[in-house]
């Protein structure tokens, strides 16, 4: 069986983050989002994957060149305008073969087992098998209601509190039938969630499979950095051996360096004397973290720099980002790639800077 992955979008919920890096290769544990949705497939018996792209396609094509797949197959599909869920899906048409087929958004992290997915699917008789999983606020999403038997019988758009019959949303992940490509009109921008499903739905012909597995959306930046703190502290992604305090070998750790775990240390890391690396924190390839800073509950792409005295907590530094000597960045927080934070600065409230903003001395405090 195969799987499409939709990674079209331009993942404007992350930015500025996404403005450089496509949101299927953000790090997460220092391997790009991308390579957990591909081993779930692979896990889950699939024998290929059609990647149906939009936006930045070729460093998500360049990073599994020259892999080897082990007989998994990949294929690269770049649409020439956005054509949503389901018209990413039908733009992928002629690569797909005969029979039923996963369709996933790239932006789903889980612990599904999609294996039974698809076997509830083939029991059914339905033409569309759409996962759901039960969040504890459902007004921010779309709501699914379905019957005793798991049919899906209405769809309700982030209702308001007393409207919610159900705590059950769509988690992004169906199981189709070939036909449902023939109700997807060709050549425009169409929803599969507001514009199939209800038709499949009225038919009868759509099912639900309701998981209690981990799931979460990466598509923003604190859900982002929950998924990595999730996967630093072995709840989802474990592959055989665990370590909570992964420090490459190439990486320098001076002498009176406090590293609180789960910590995740890329190659060619430097980390000065009387730092602190704490919980949940990774460092991707090359950052640089100064004498006395303190990194907690963050996330720091390759190249990222973190100066003397200066204290990031729960925040996320894009490729090659600098806060500088006592600067503070804080509470959820974003910088662009190249970005540069000078001394004195307090960033804090989800303060986004965009990509290779300089900003001056004692500019902004919160």
């Amino acid at each position: 069986m195969q799987a499409v992955i939709l990674i079209g979008g331009k993942g404007t919920r992350l930015r500025p983050i996404t403005y450089d890096v496509p949101k299927a290769m953000v790090p997460l544990r220092g391997k790009p989002y991308i390579e957990y949705m591909v081993s779930s497939l692979r896990t889950a018996g699939l024998n290929s994957a059609i990647f149906s792209m939009g936006y930045l396609p070729d460093p998500i094509r360049h990073h599994f060149e020259g892999q080897g797949m082990n007989g998994f197959s990949l294929r690269y599909v770049t649409e020439d305008y956005p054509l949503g869920t389901a018209g990413g899906i039908k733009n992928v048409e002629e690569y797909l073969d005969e029979g039923p087929f996963v369709a996933t958004n790239g932006d789903i992290l889980t612990g599904l087992d999609l294996a039974e997915v698809i076997e509830a699917h083939l029991d059914s008789g339905a033409l569309a098998t759409i996962t759901l999983t039960s969040v504890e606020n459902p007004m921010a999403y779309g709501v699914v209601e379905v019957d005793h038997s798991l049919r899906v019988k209405r769809f309700v758009e982030k209702p308001a509190y007393d409207e919610a019959q159900s705590s059950l949303i769509n988690a992004g992940i169906y199981v189709l039938e070939r036909e449902v490509l023939n109700m997807i009109p060709p050549g425009r921008e169409v929803s599969i969630e507001r514009e199939i499903f209800p038709a499949l739905q009225a038919m009868g012909k759509l099912r639900a499979h309701i998981s209690s597995a981990y799931w979460r959306d990466i598509g923003t930046p604190r859900s982002y950095l929950v998924a990595s703190h999730d996967i630093l502290a072995g709840a989802v992604g474990r592959n055989g051996r665990f370590e909570y305090l992964n420090v490459d070998p190439s990486s320098s750790i001076s002498k009176n360096v406090t590293l609180l775990p789960p910590v995740f240390i890329a190659e060619g890391c430097e980390v000065a004397a009387g730092a602190t690396i704490g919980g949940r924190t990774a460092l991707g390839k090359r950052c640089i973290v100064g004498e006395g800073a303190v990194v907690e509950g963050s996330v720091l792409f390759d190249g990222a720099r973190v100066d003397e005295g200066a204290v990031v907590k729960n925040s996320i530094l894009g490729l090659g980002a600098v806060v500088r000597k006592n600067s503070i960045v804080r509470g959820l927080s974003v910088l662009g790639a190249g970005s540069v934070i000078e001394e004195g600065n307090i960033l804090d409230q989800g303060i986004r800077v965009n990509p290779h903003v300089h900003l001056p001395s004692g500019t902004v405090s919160f």
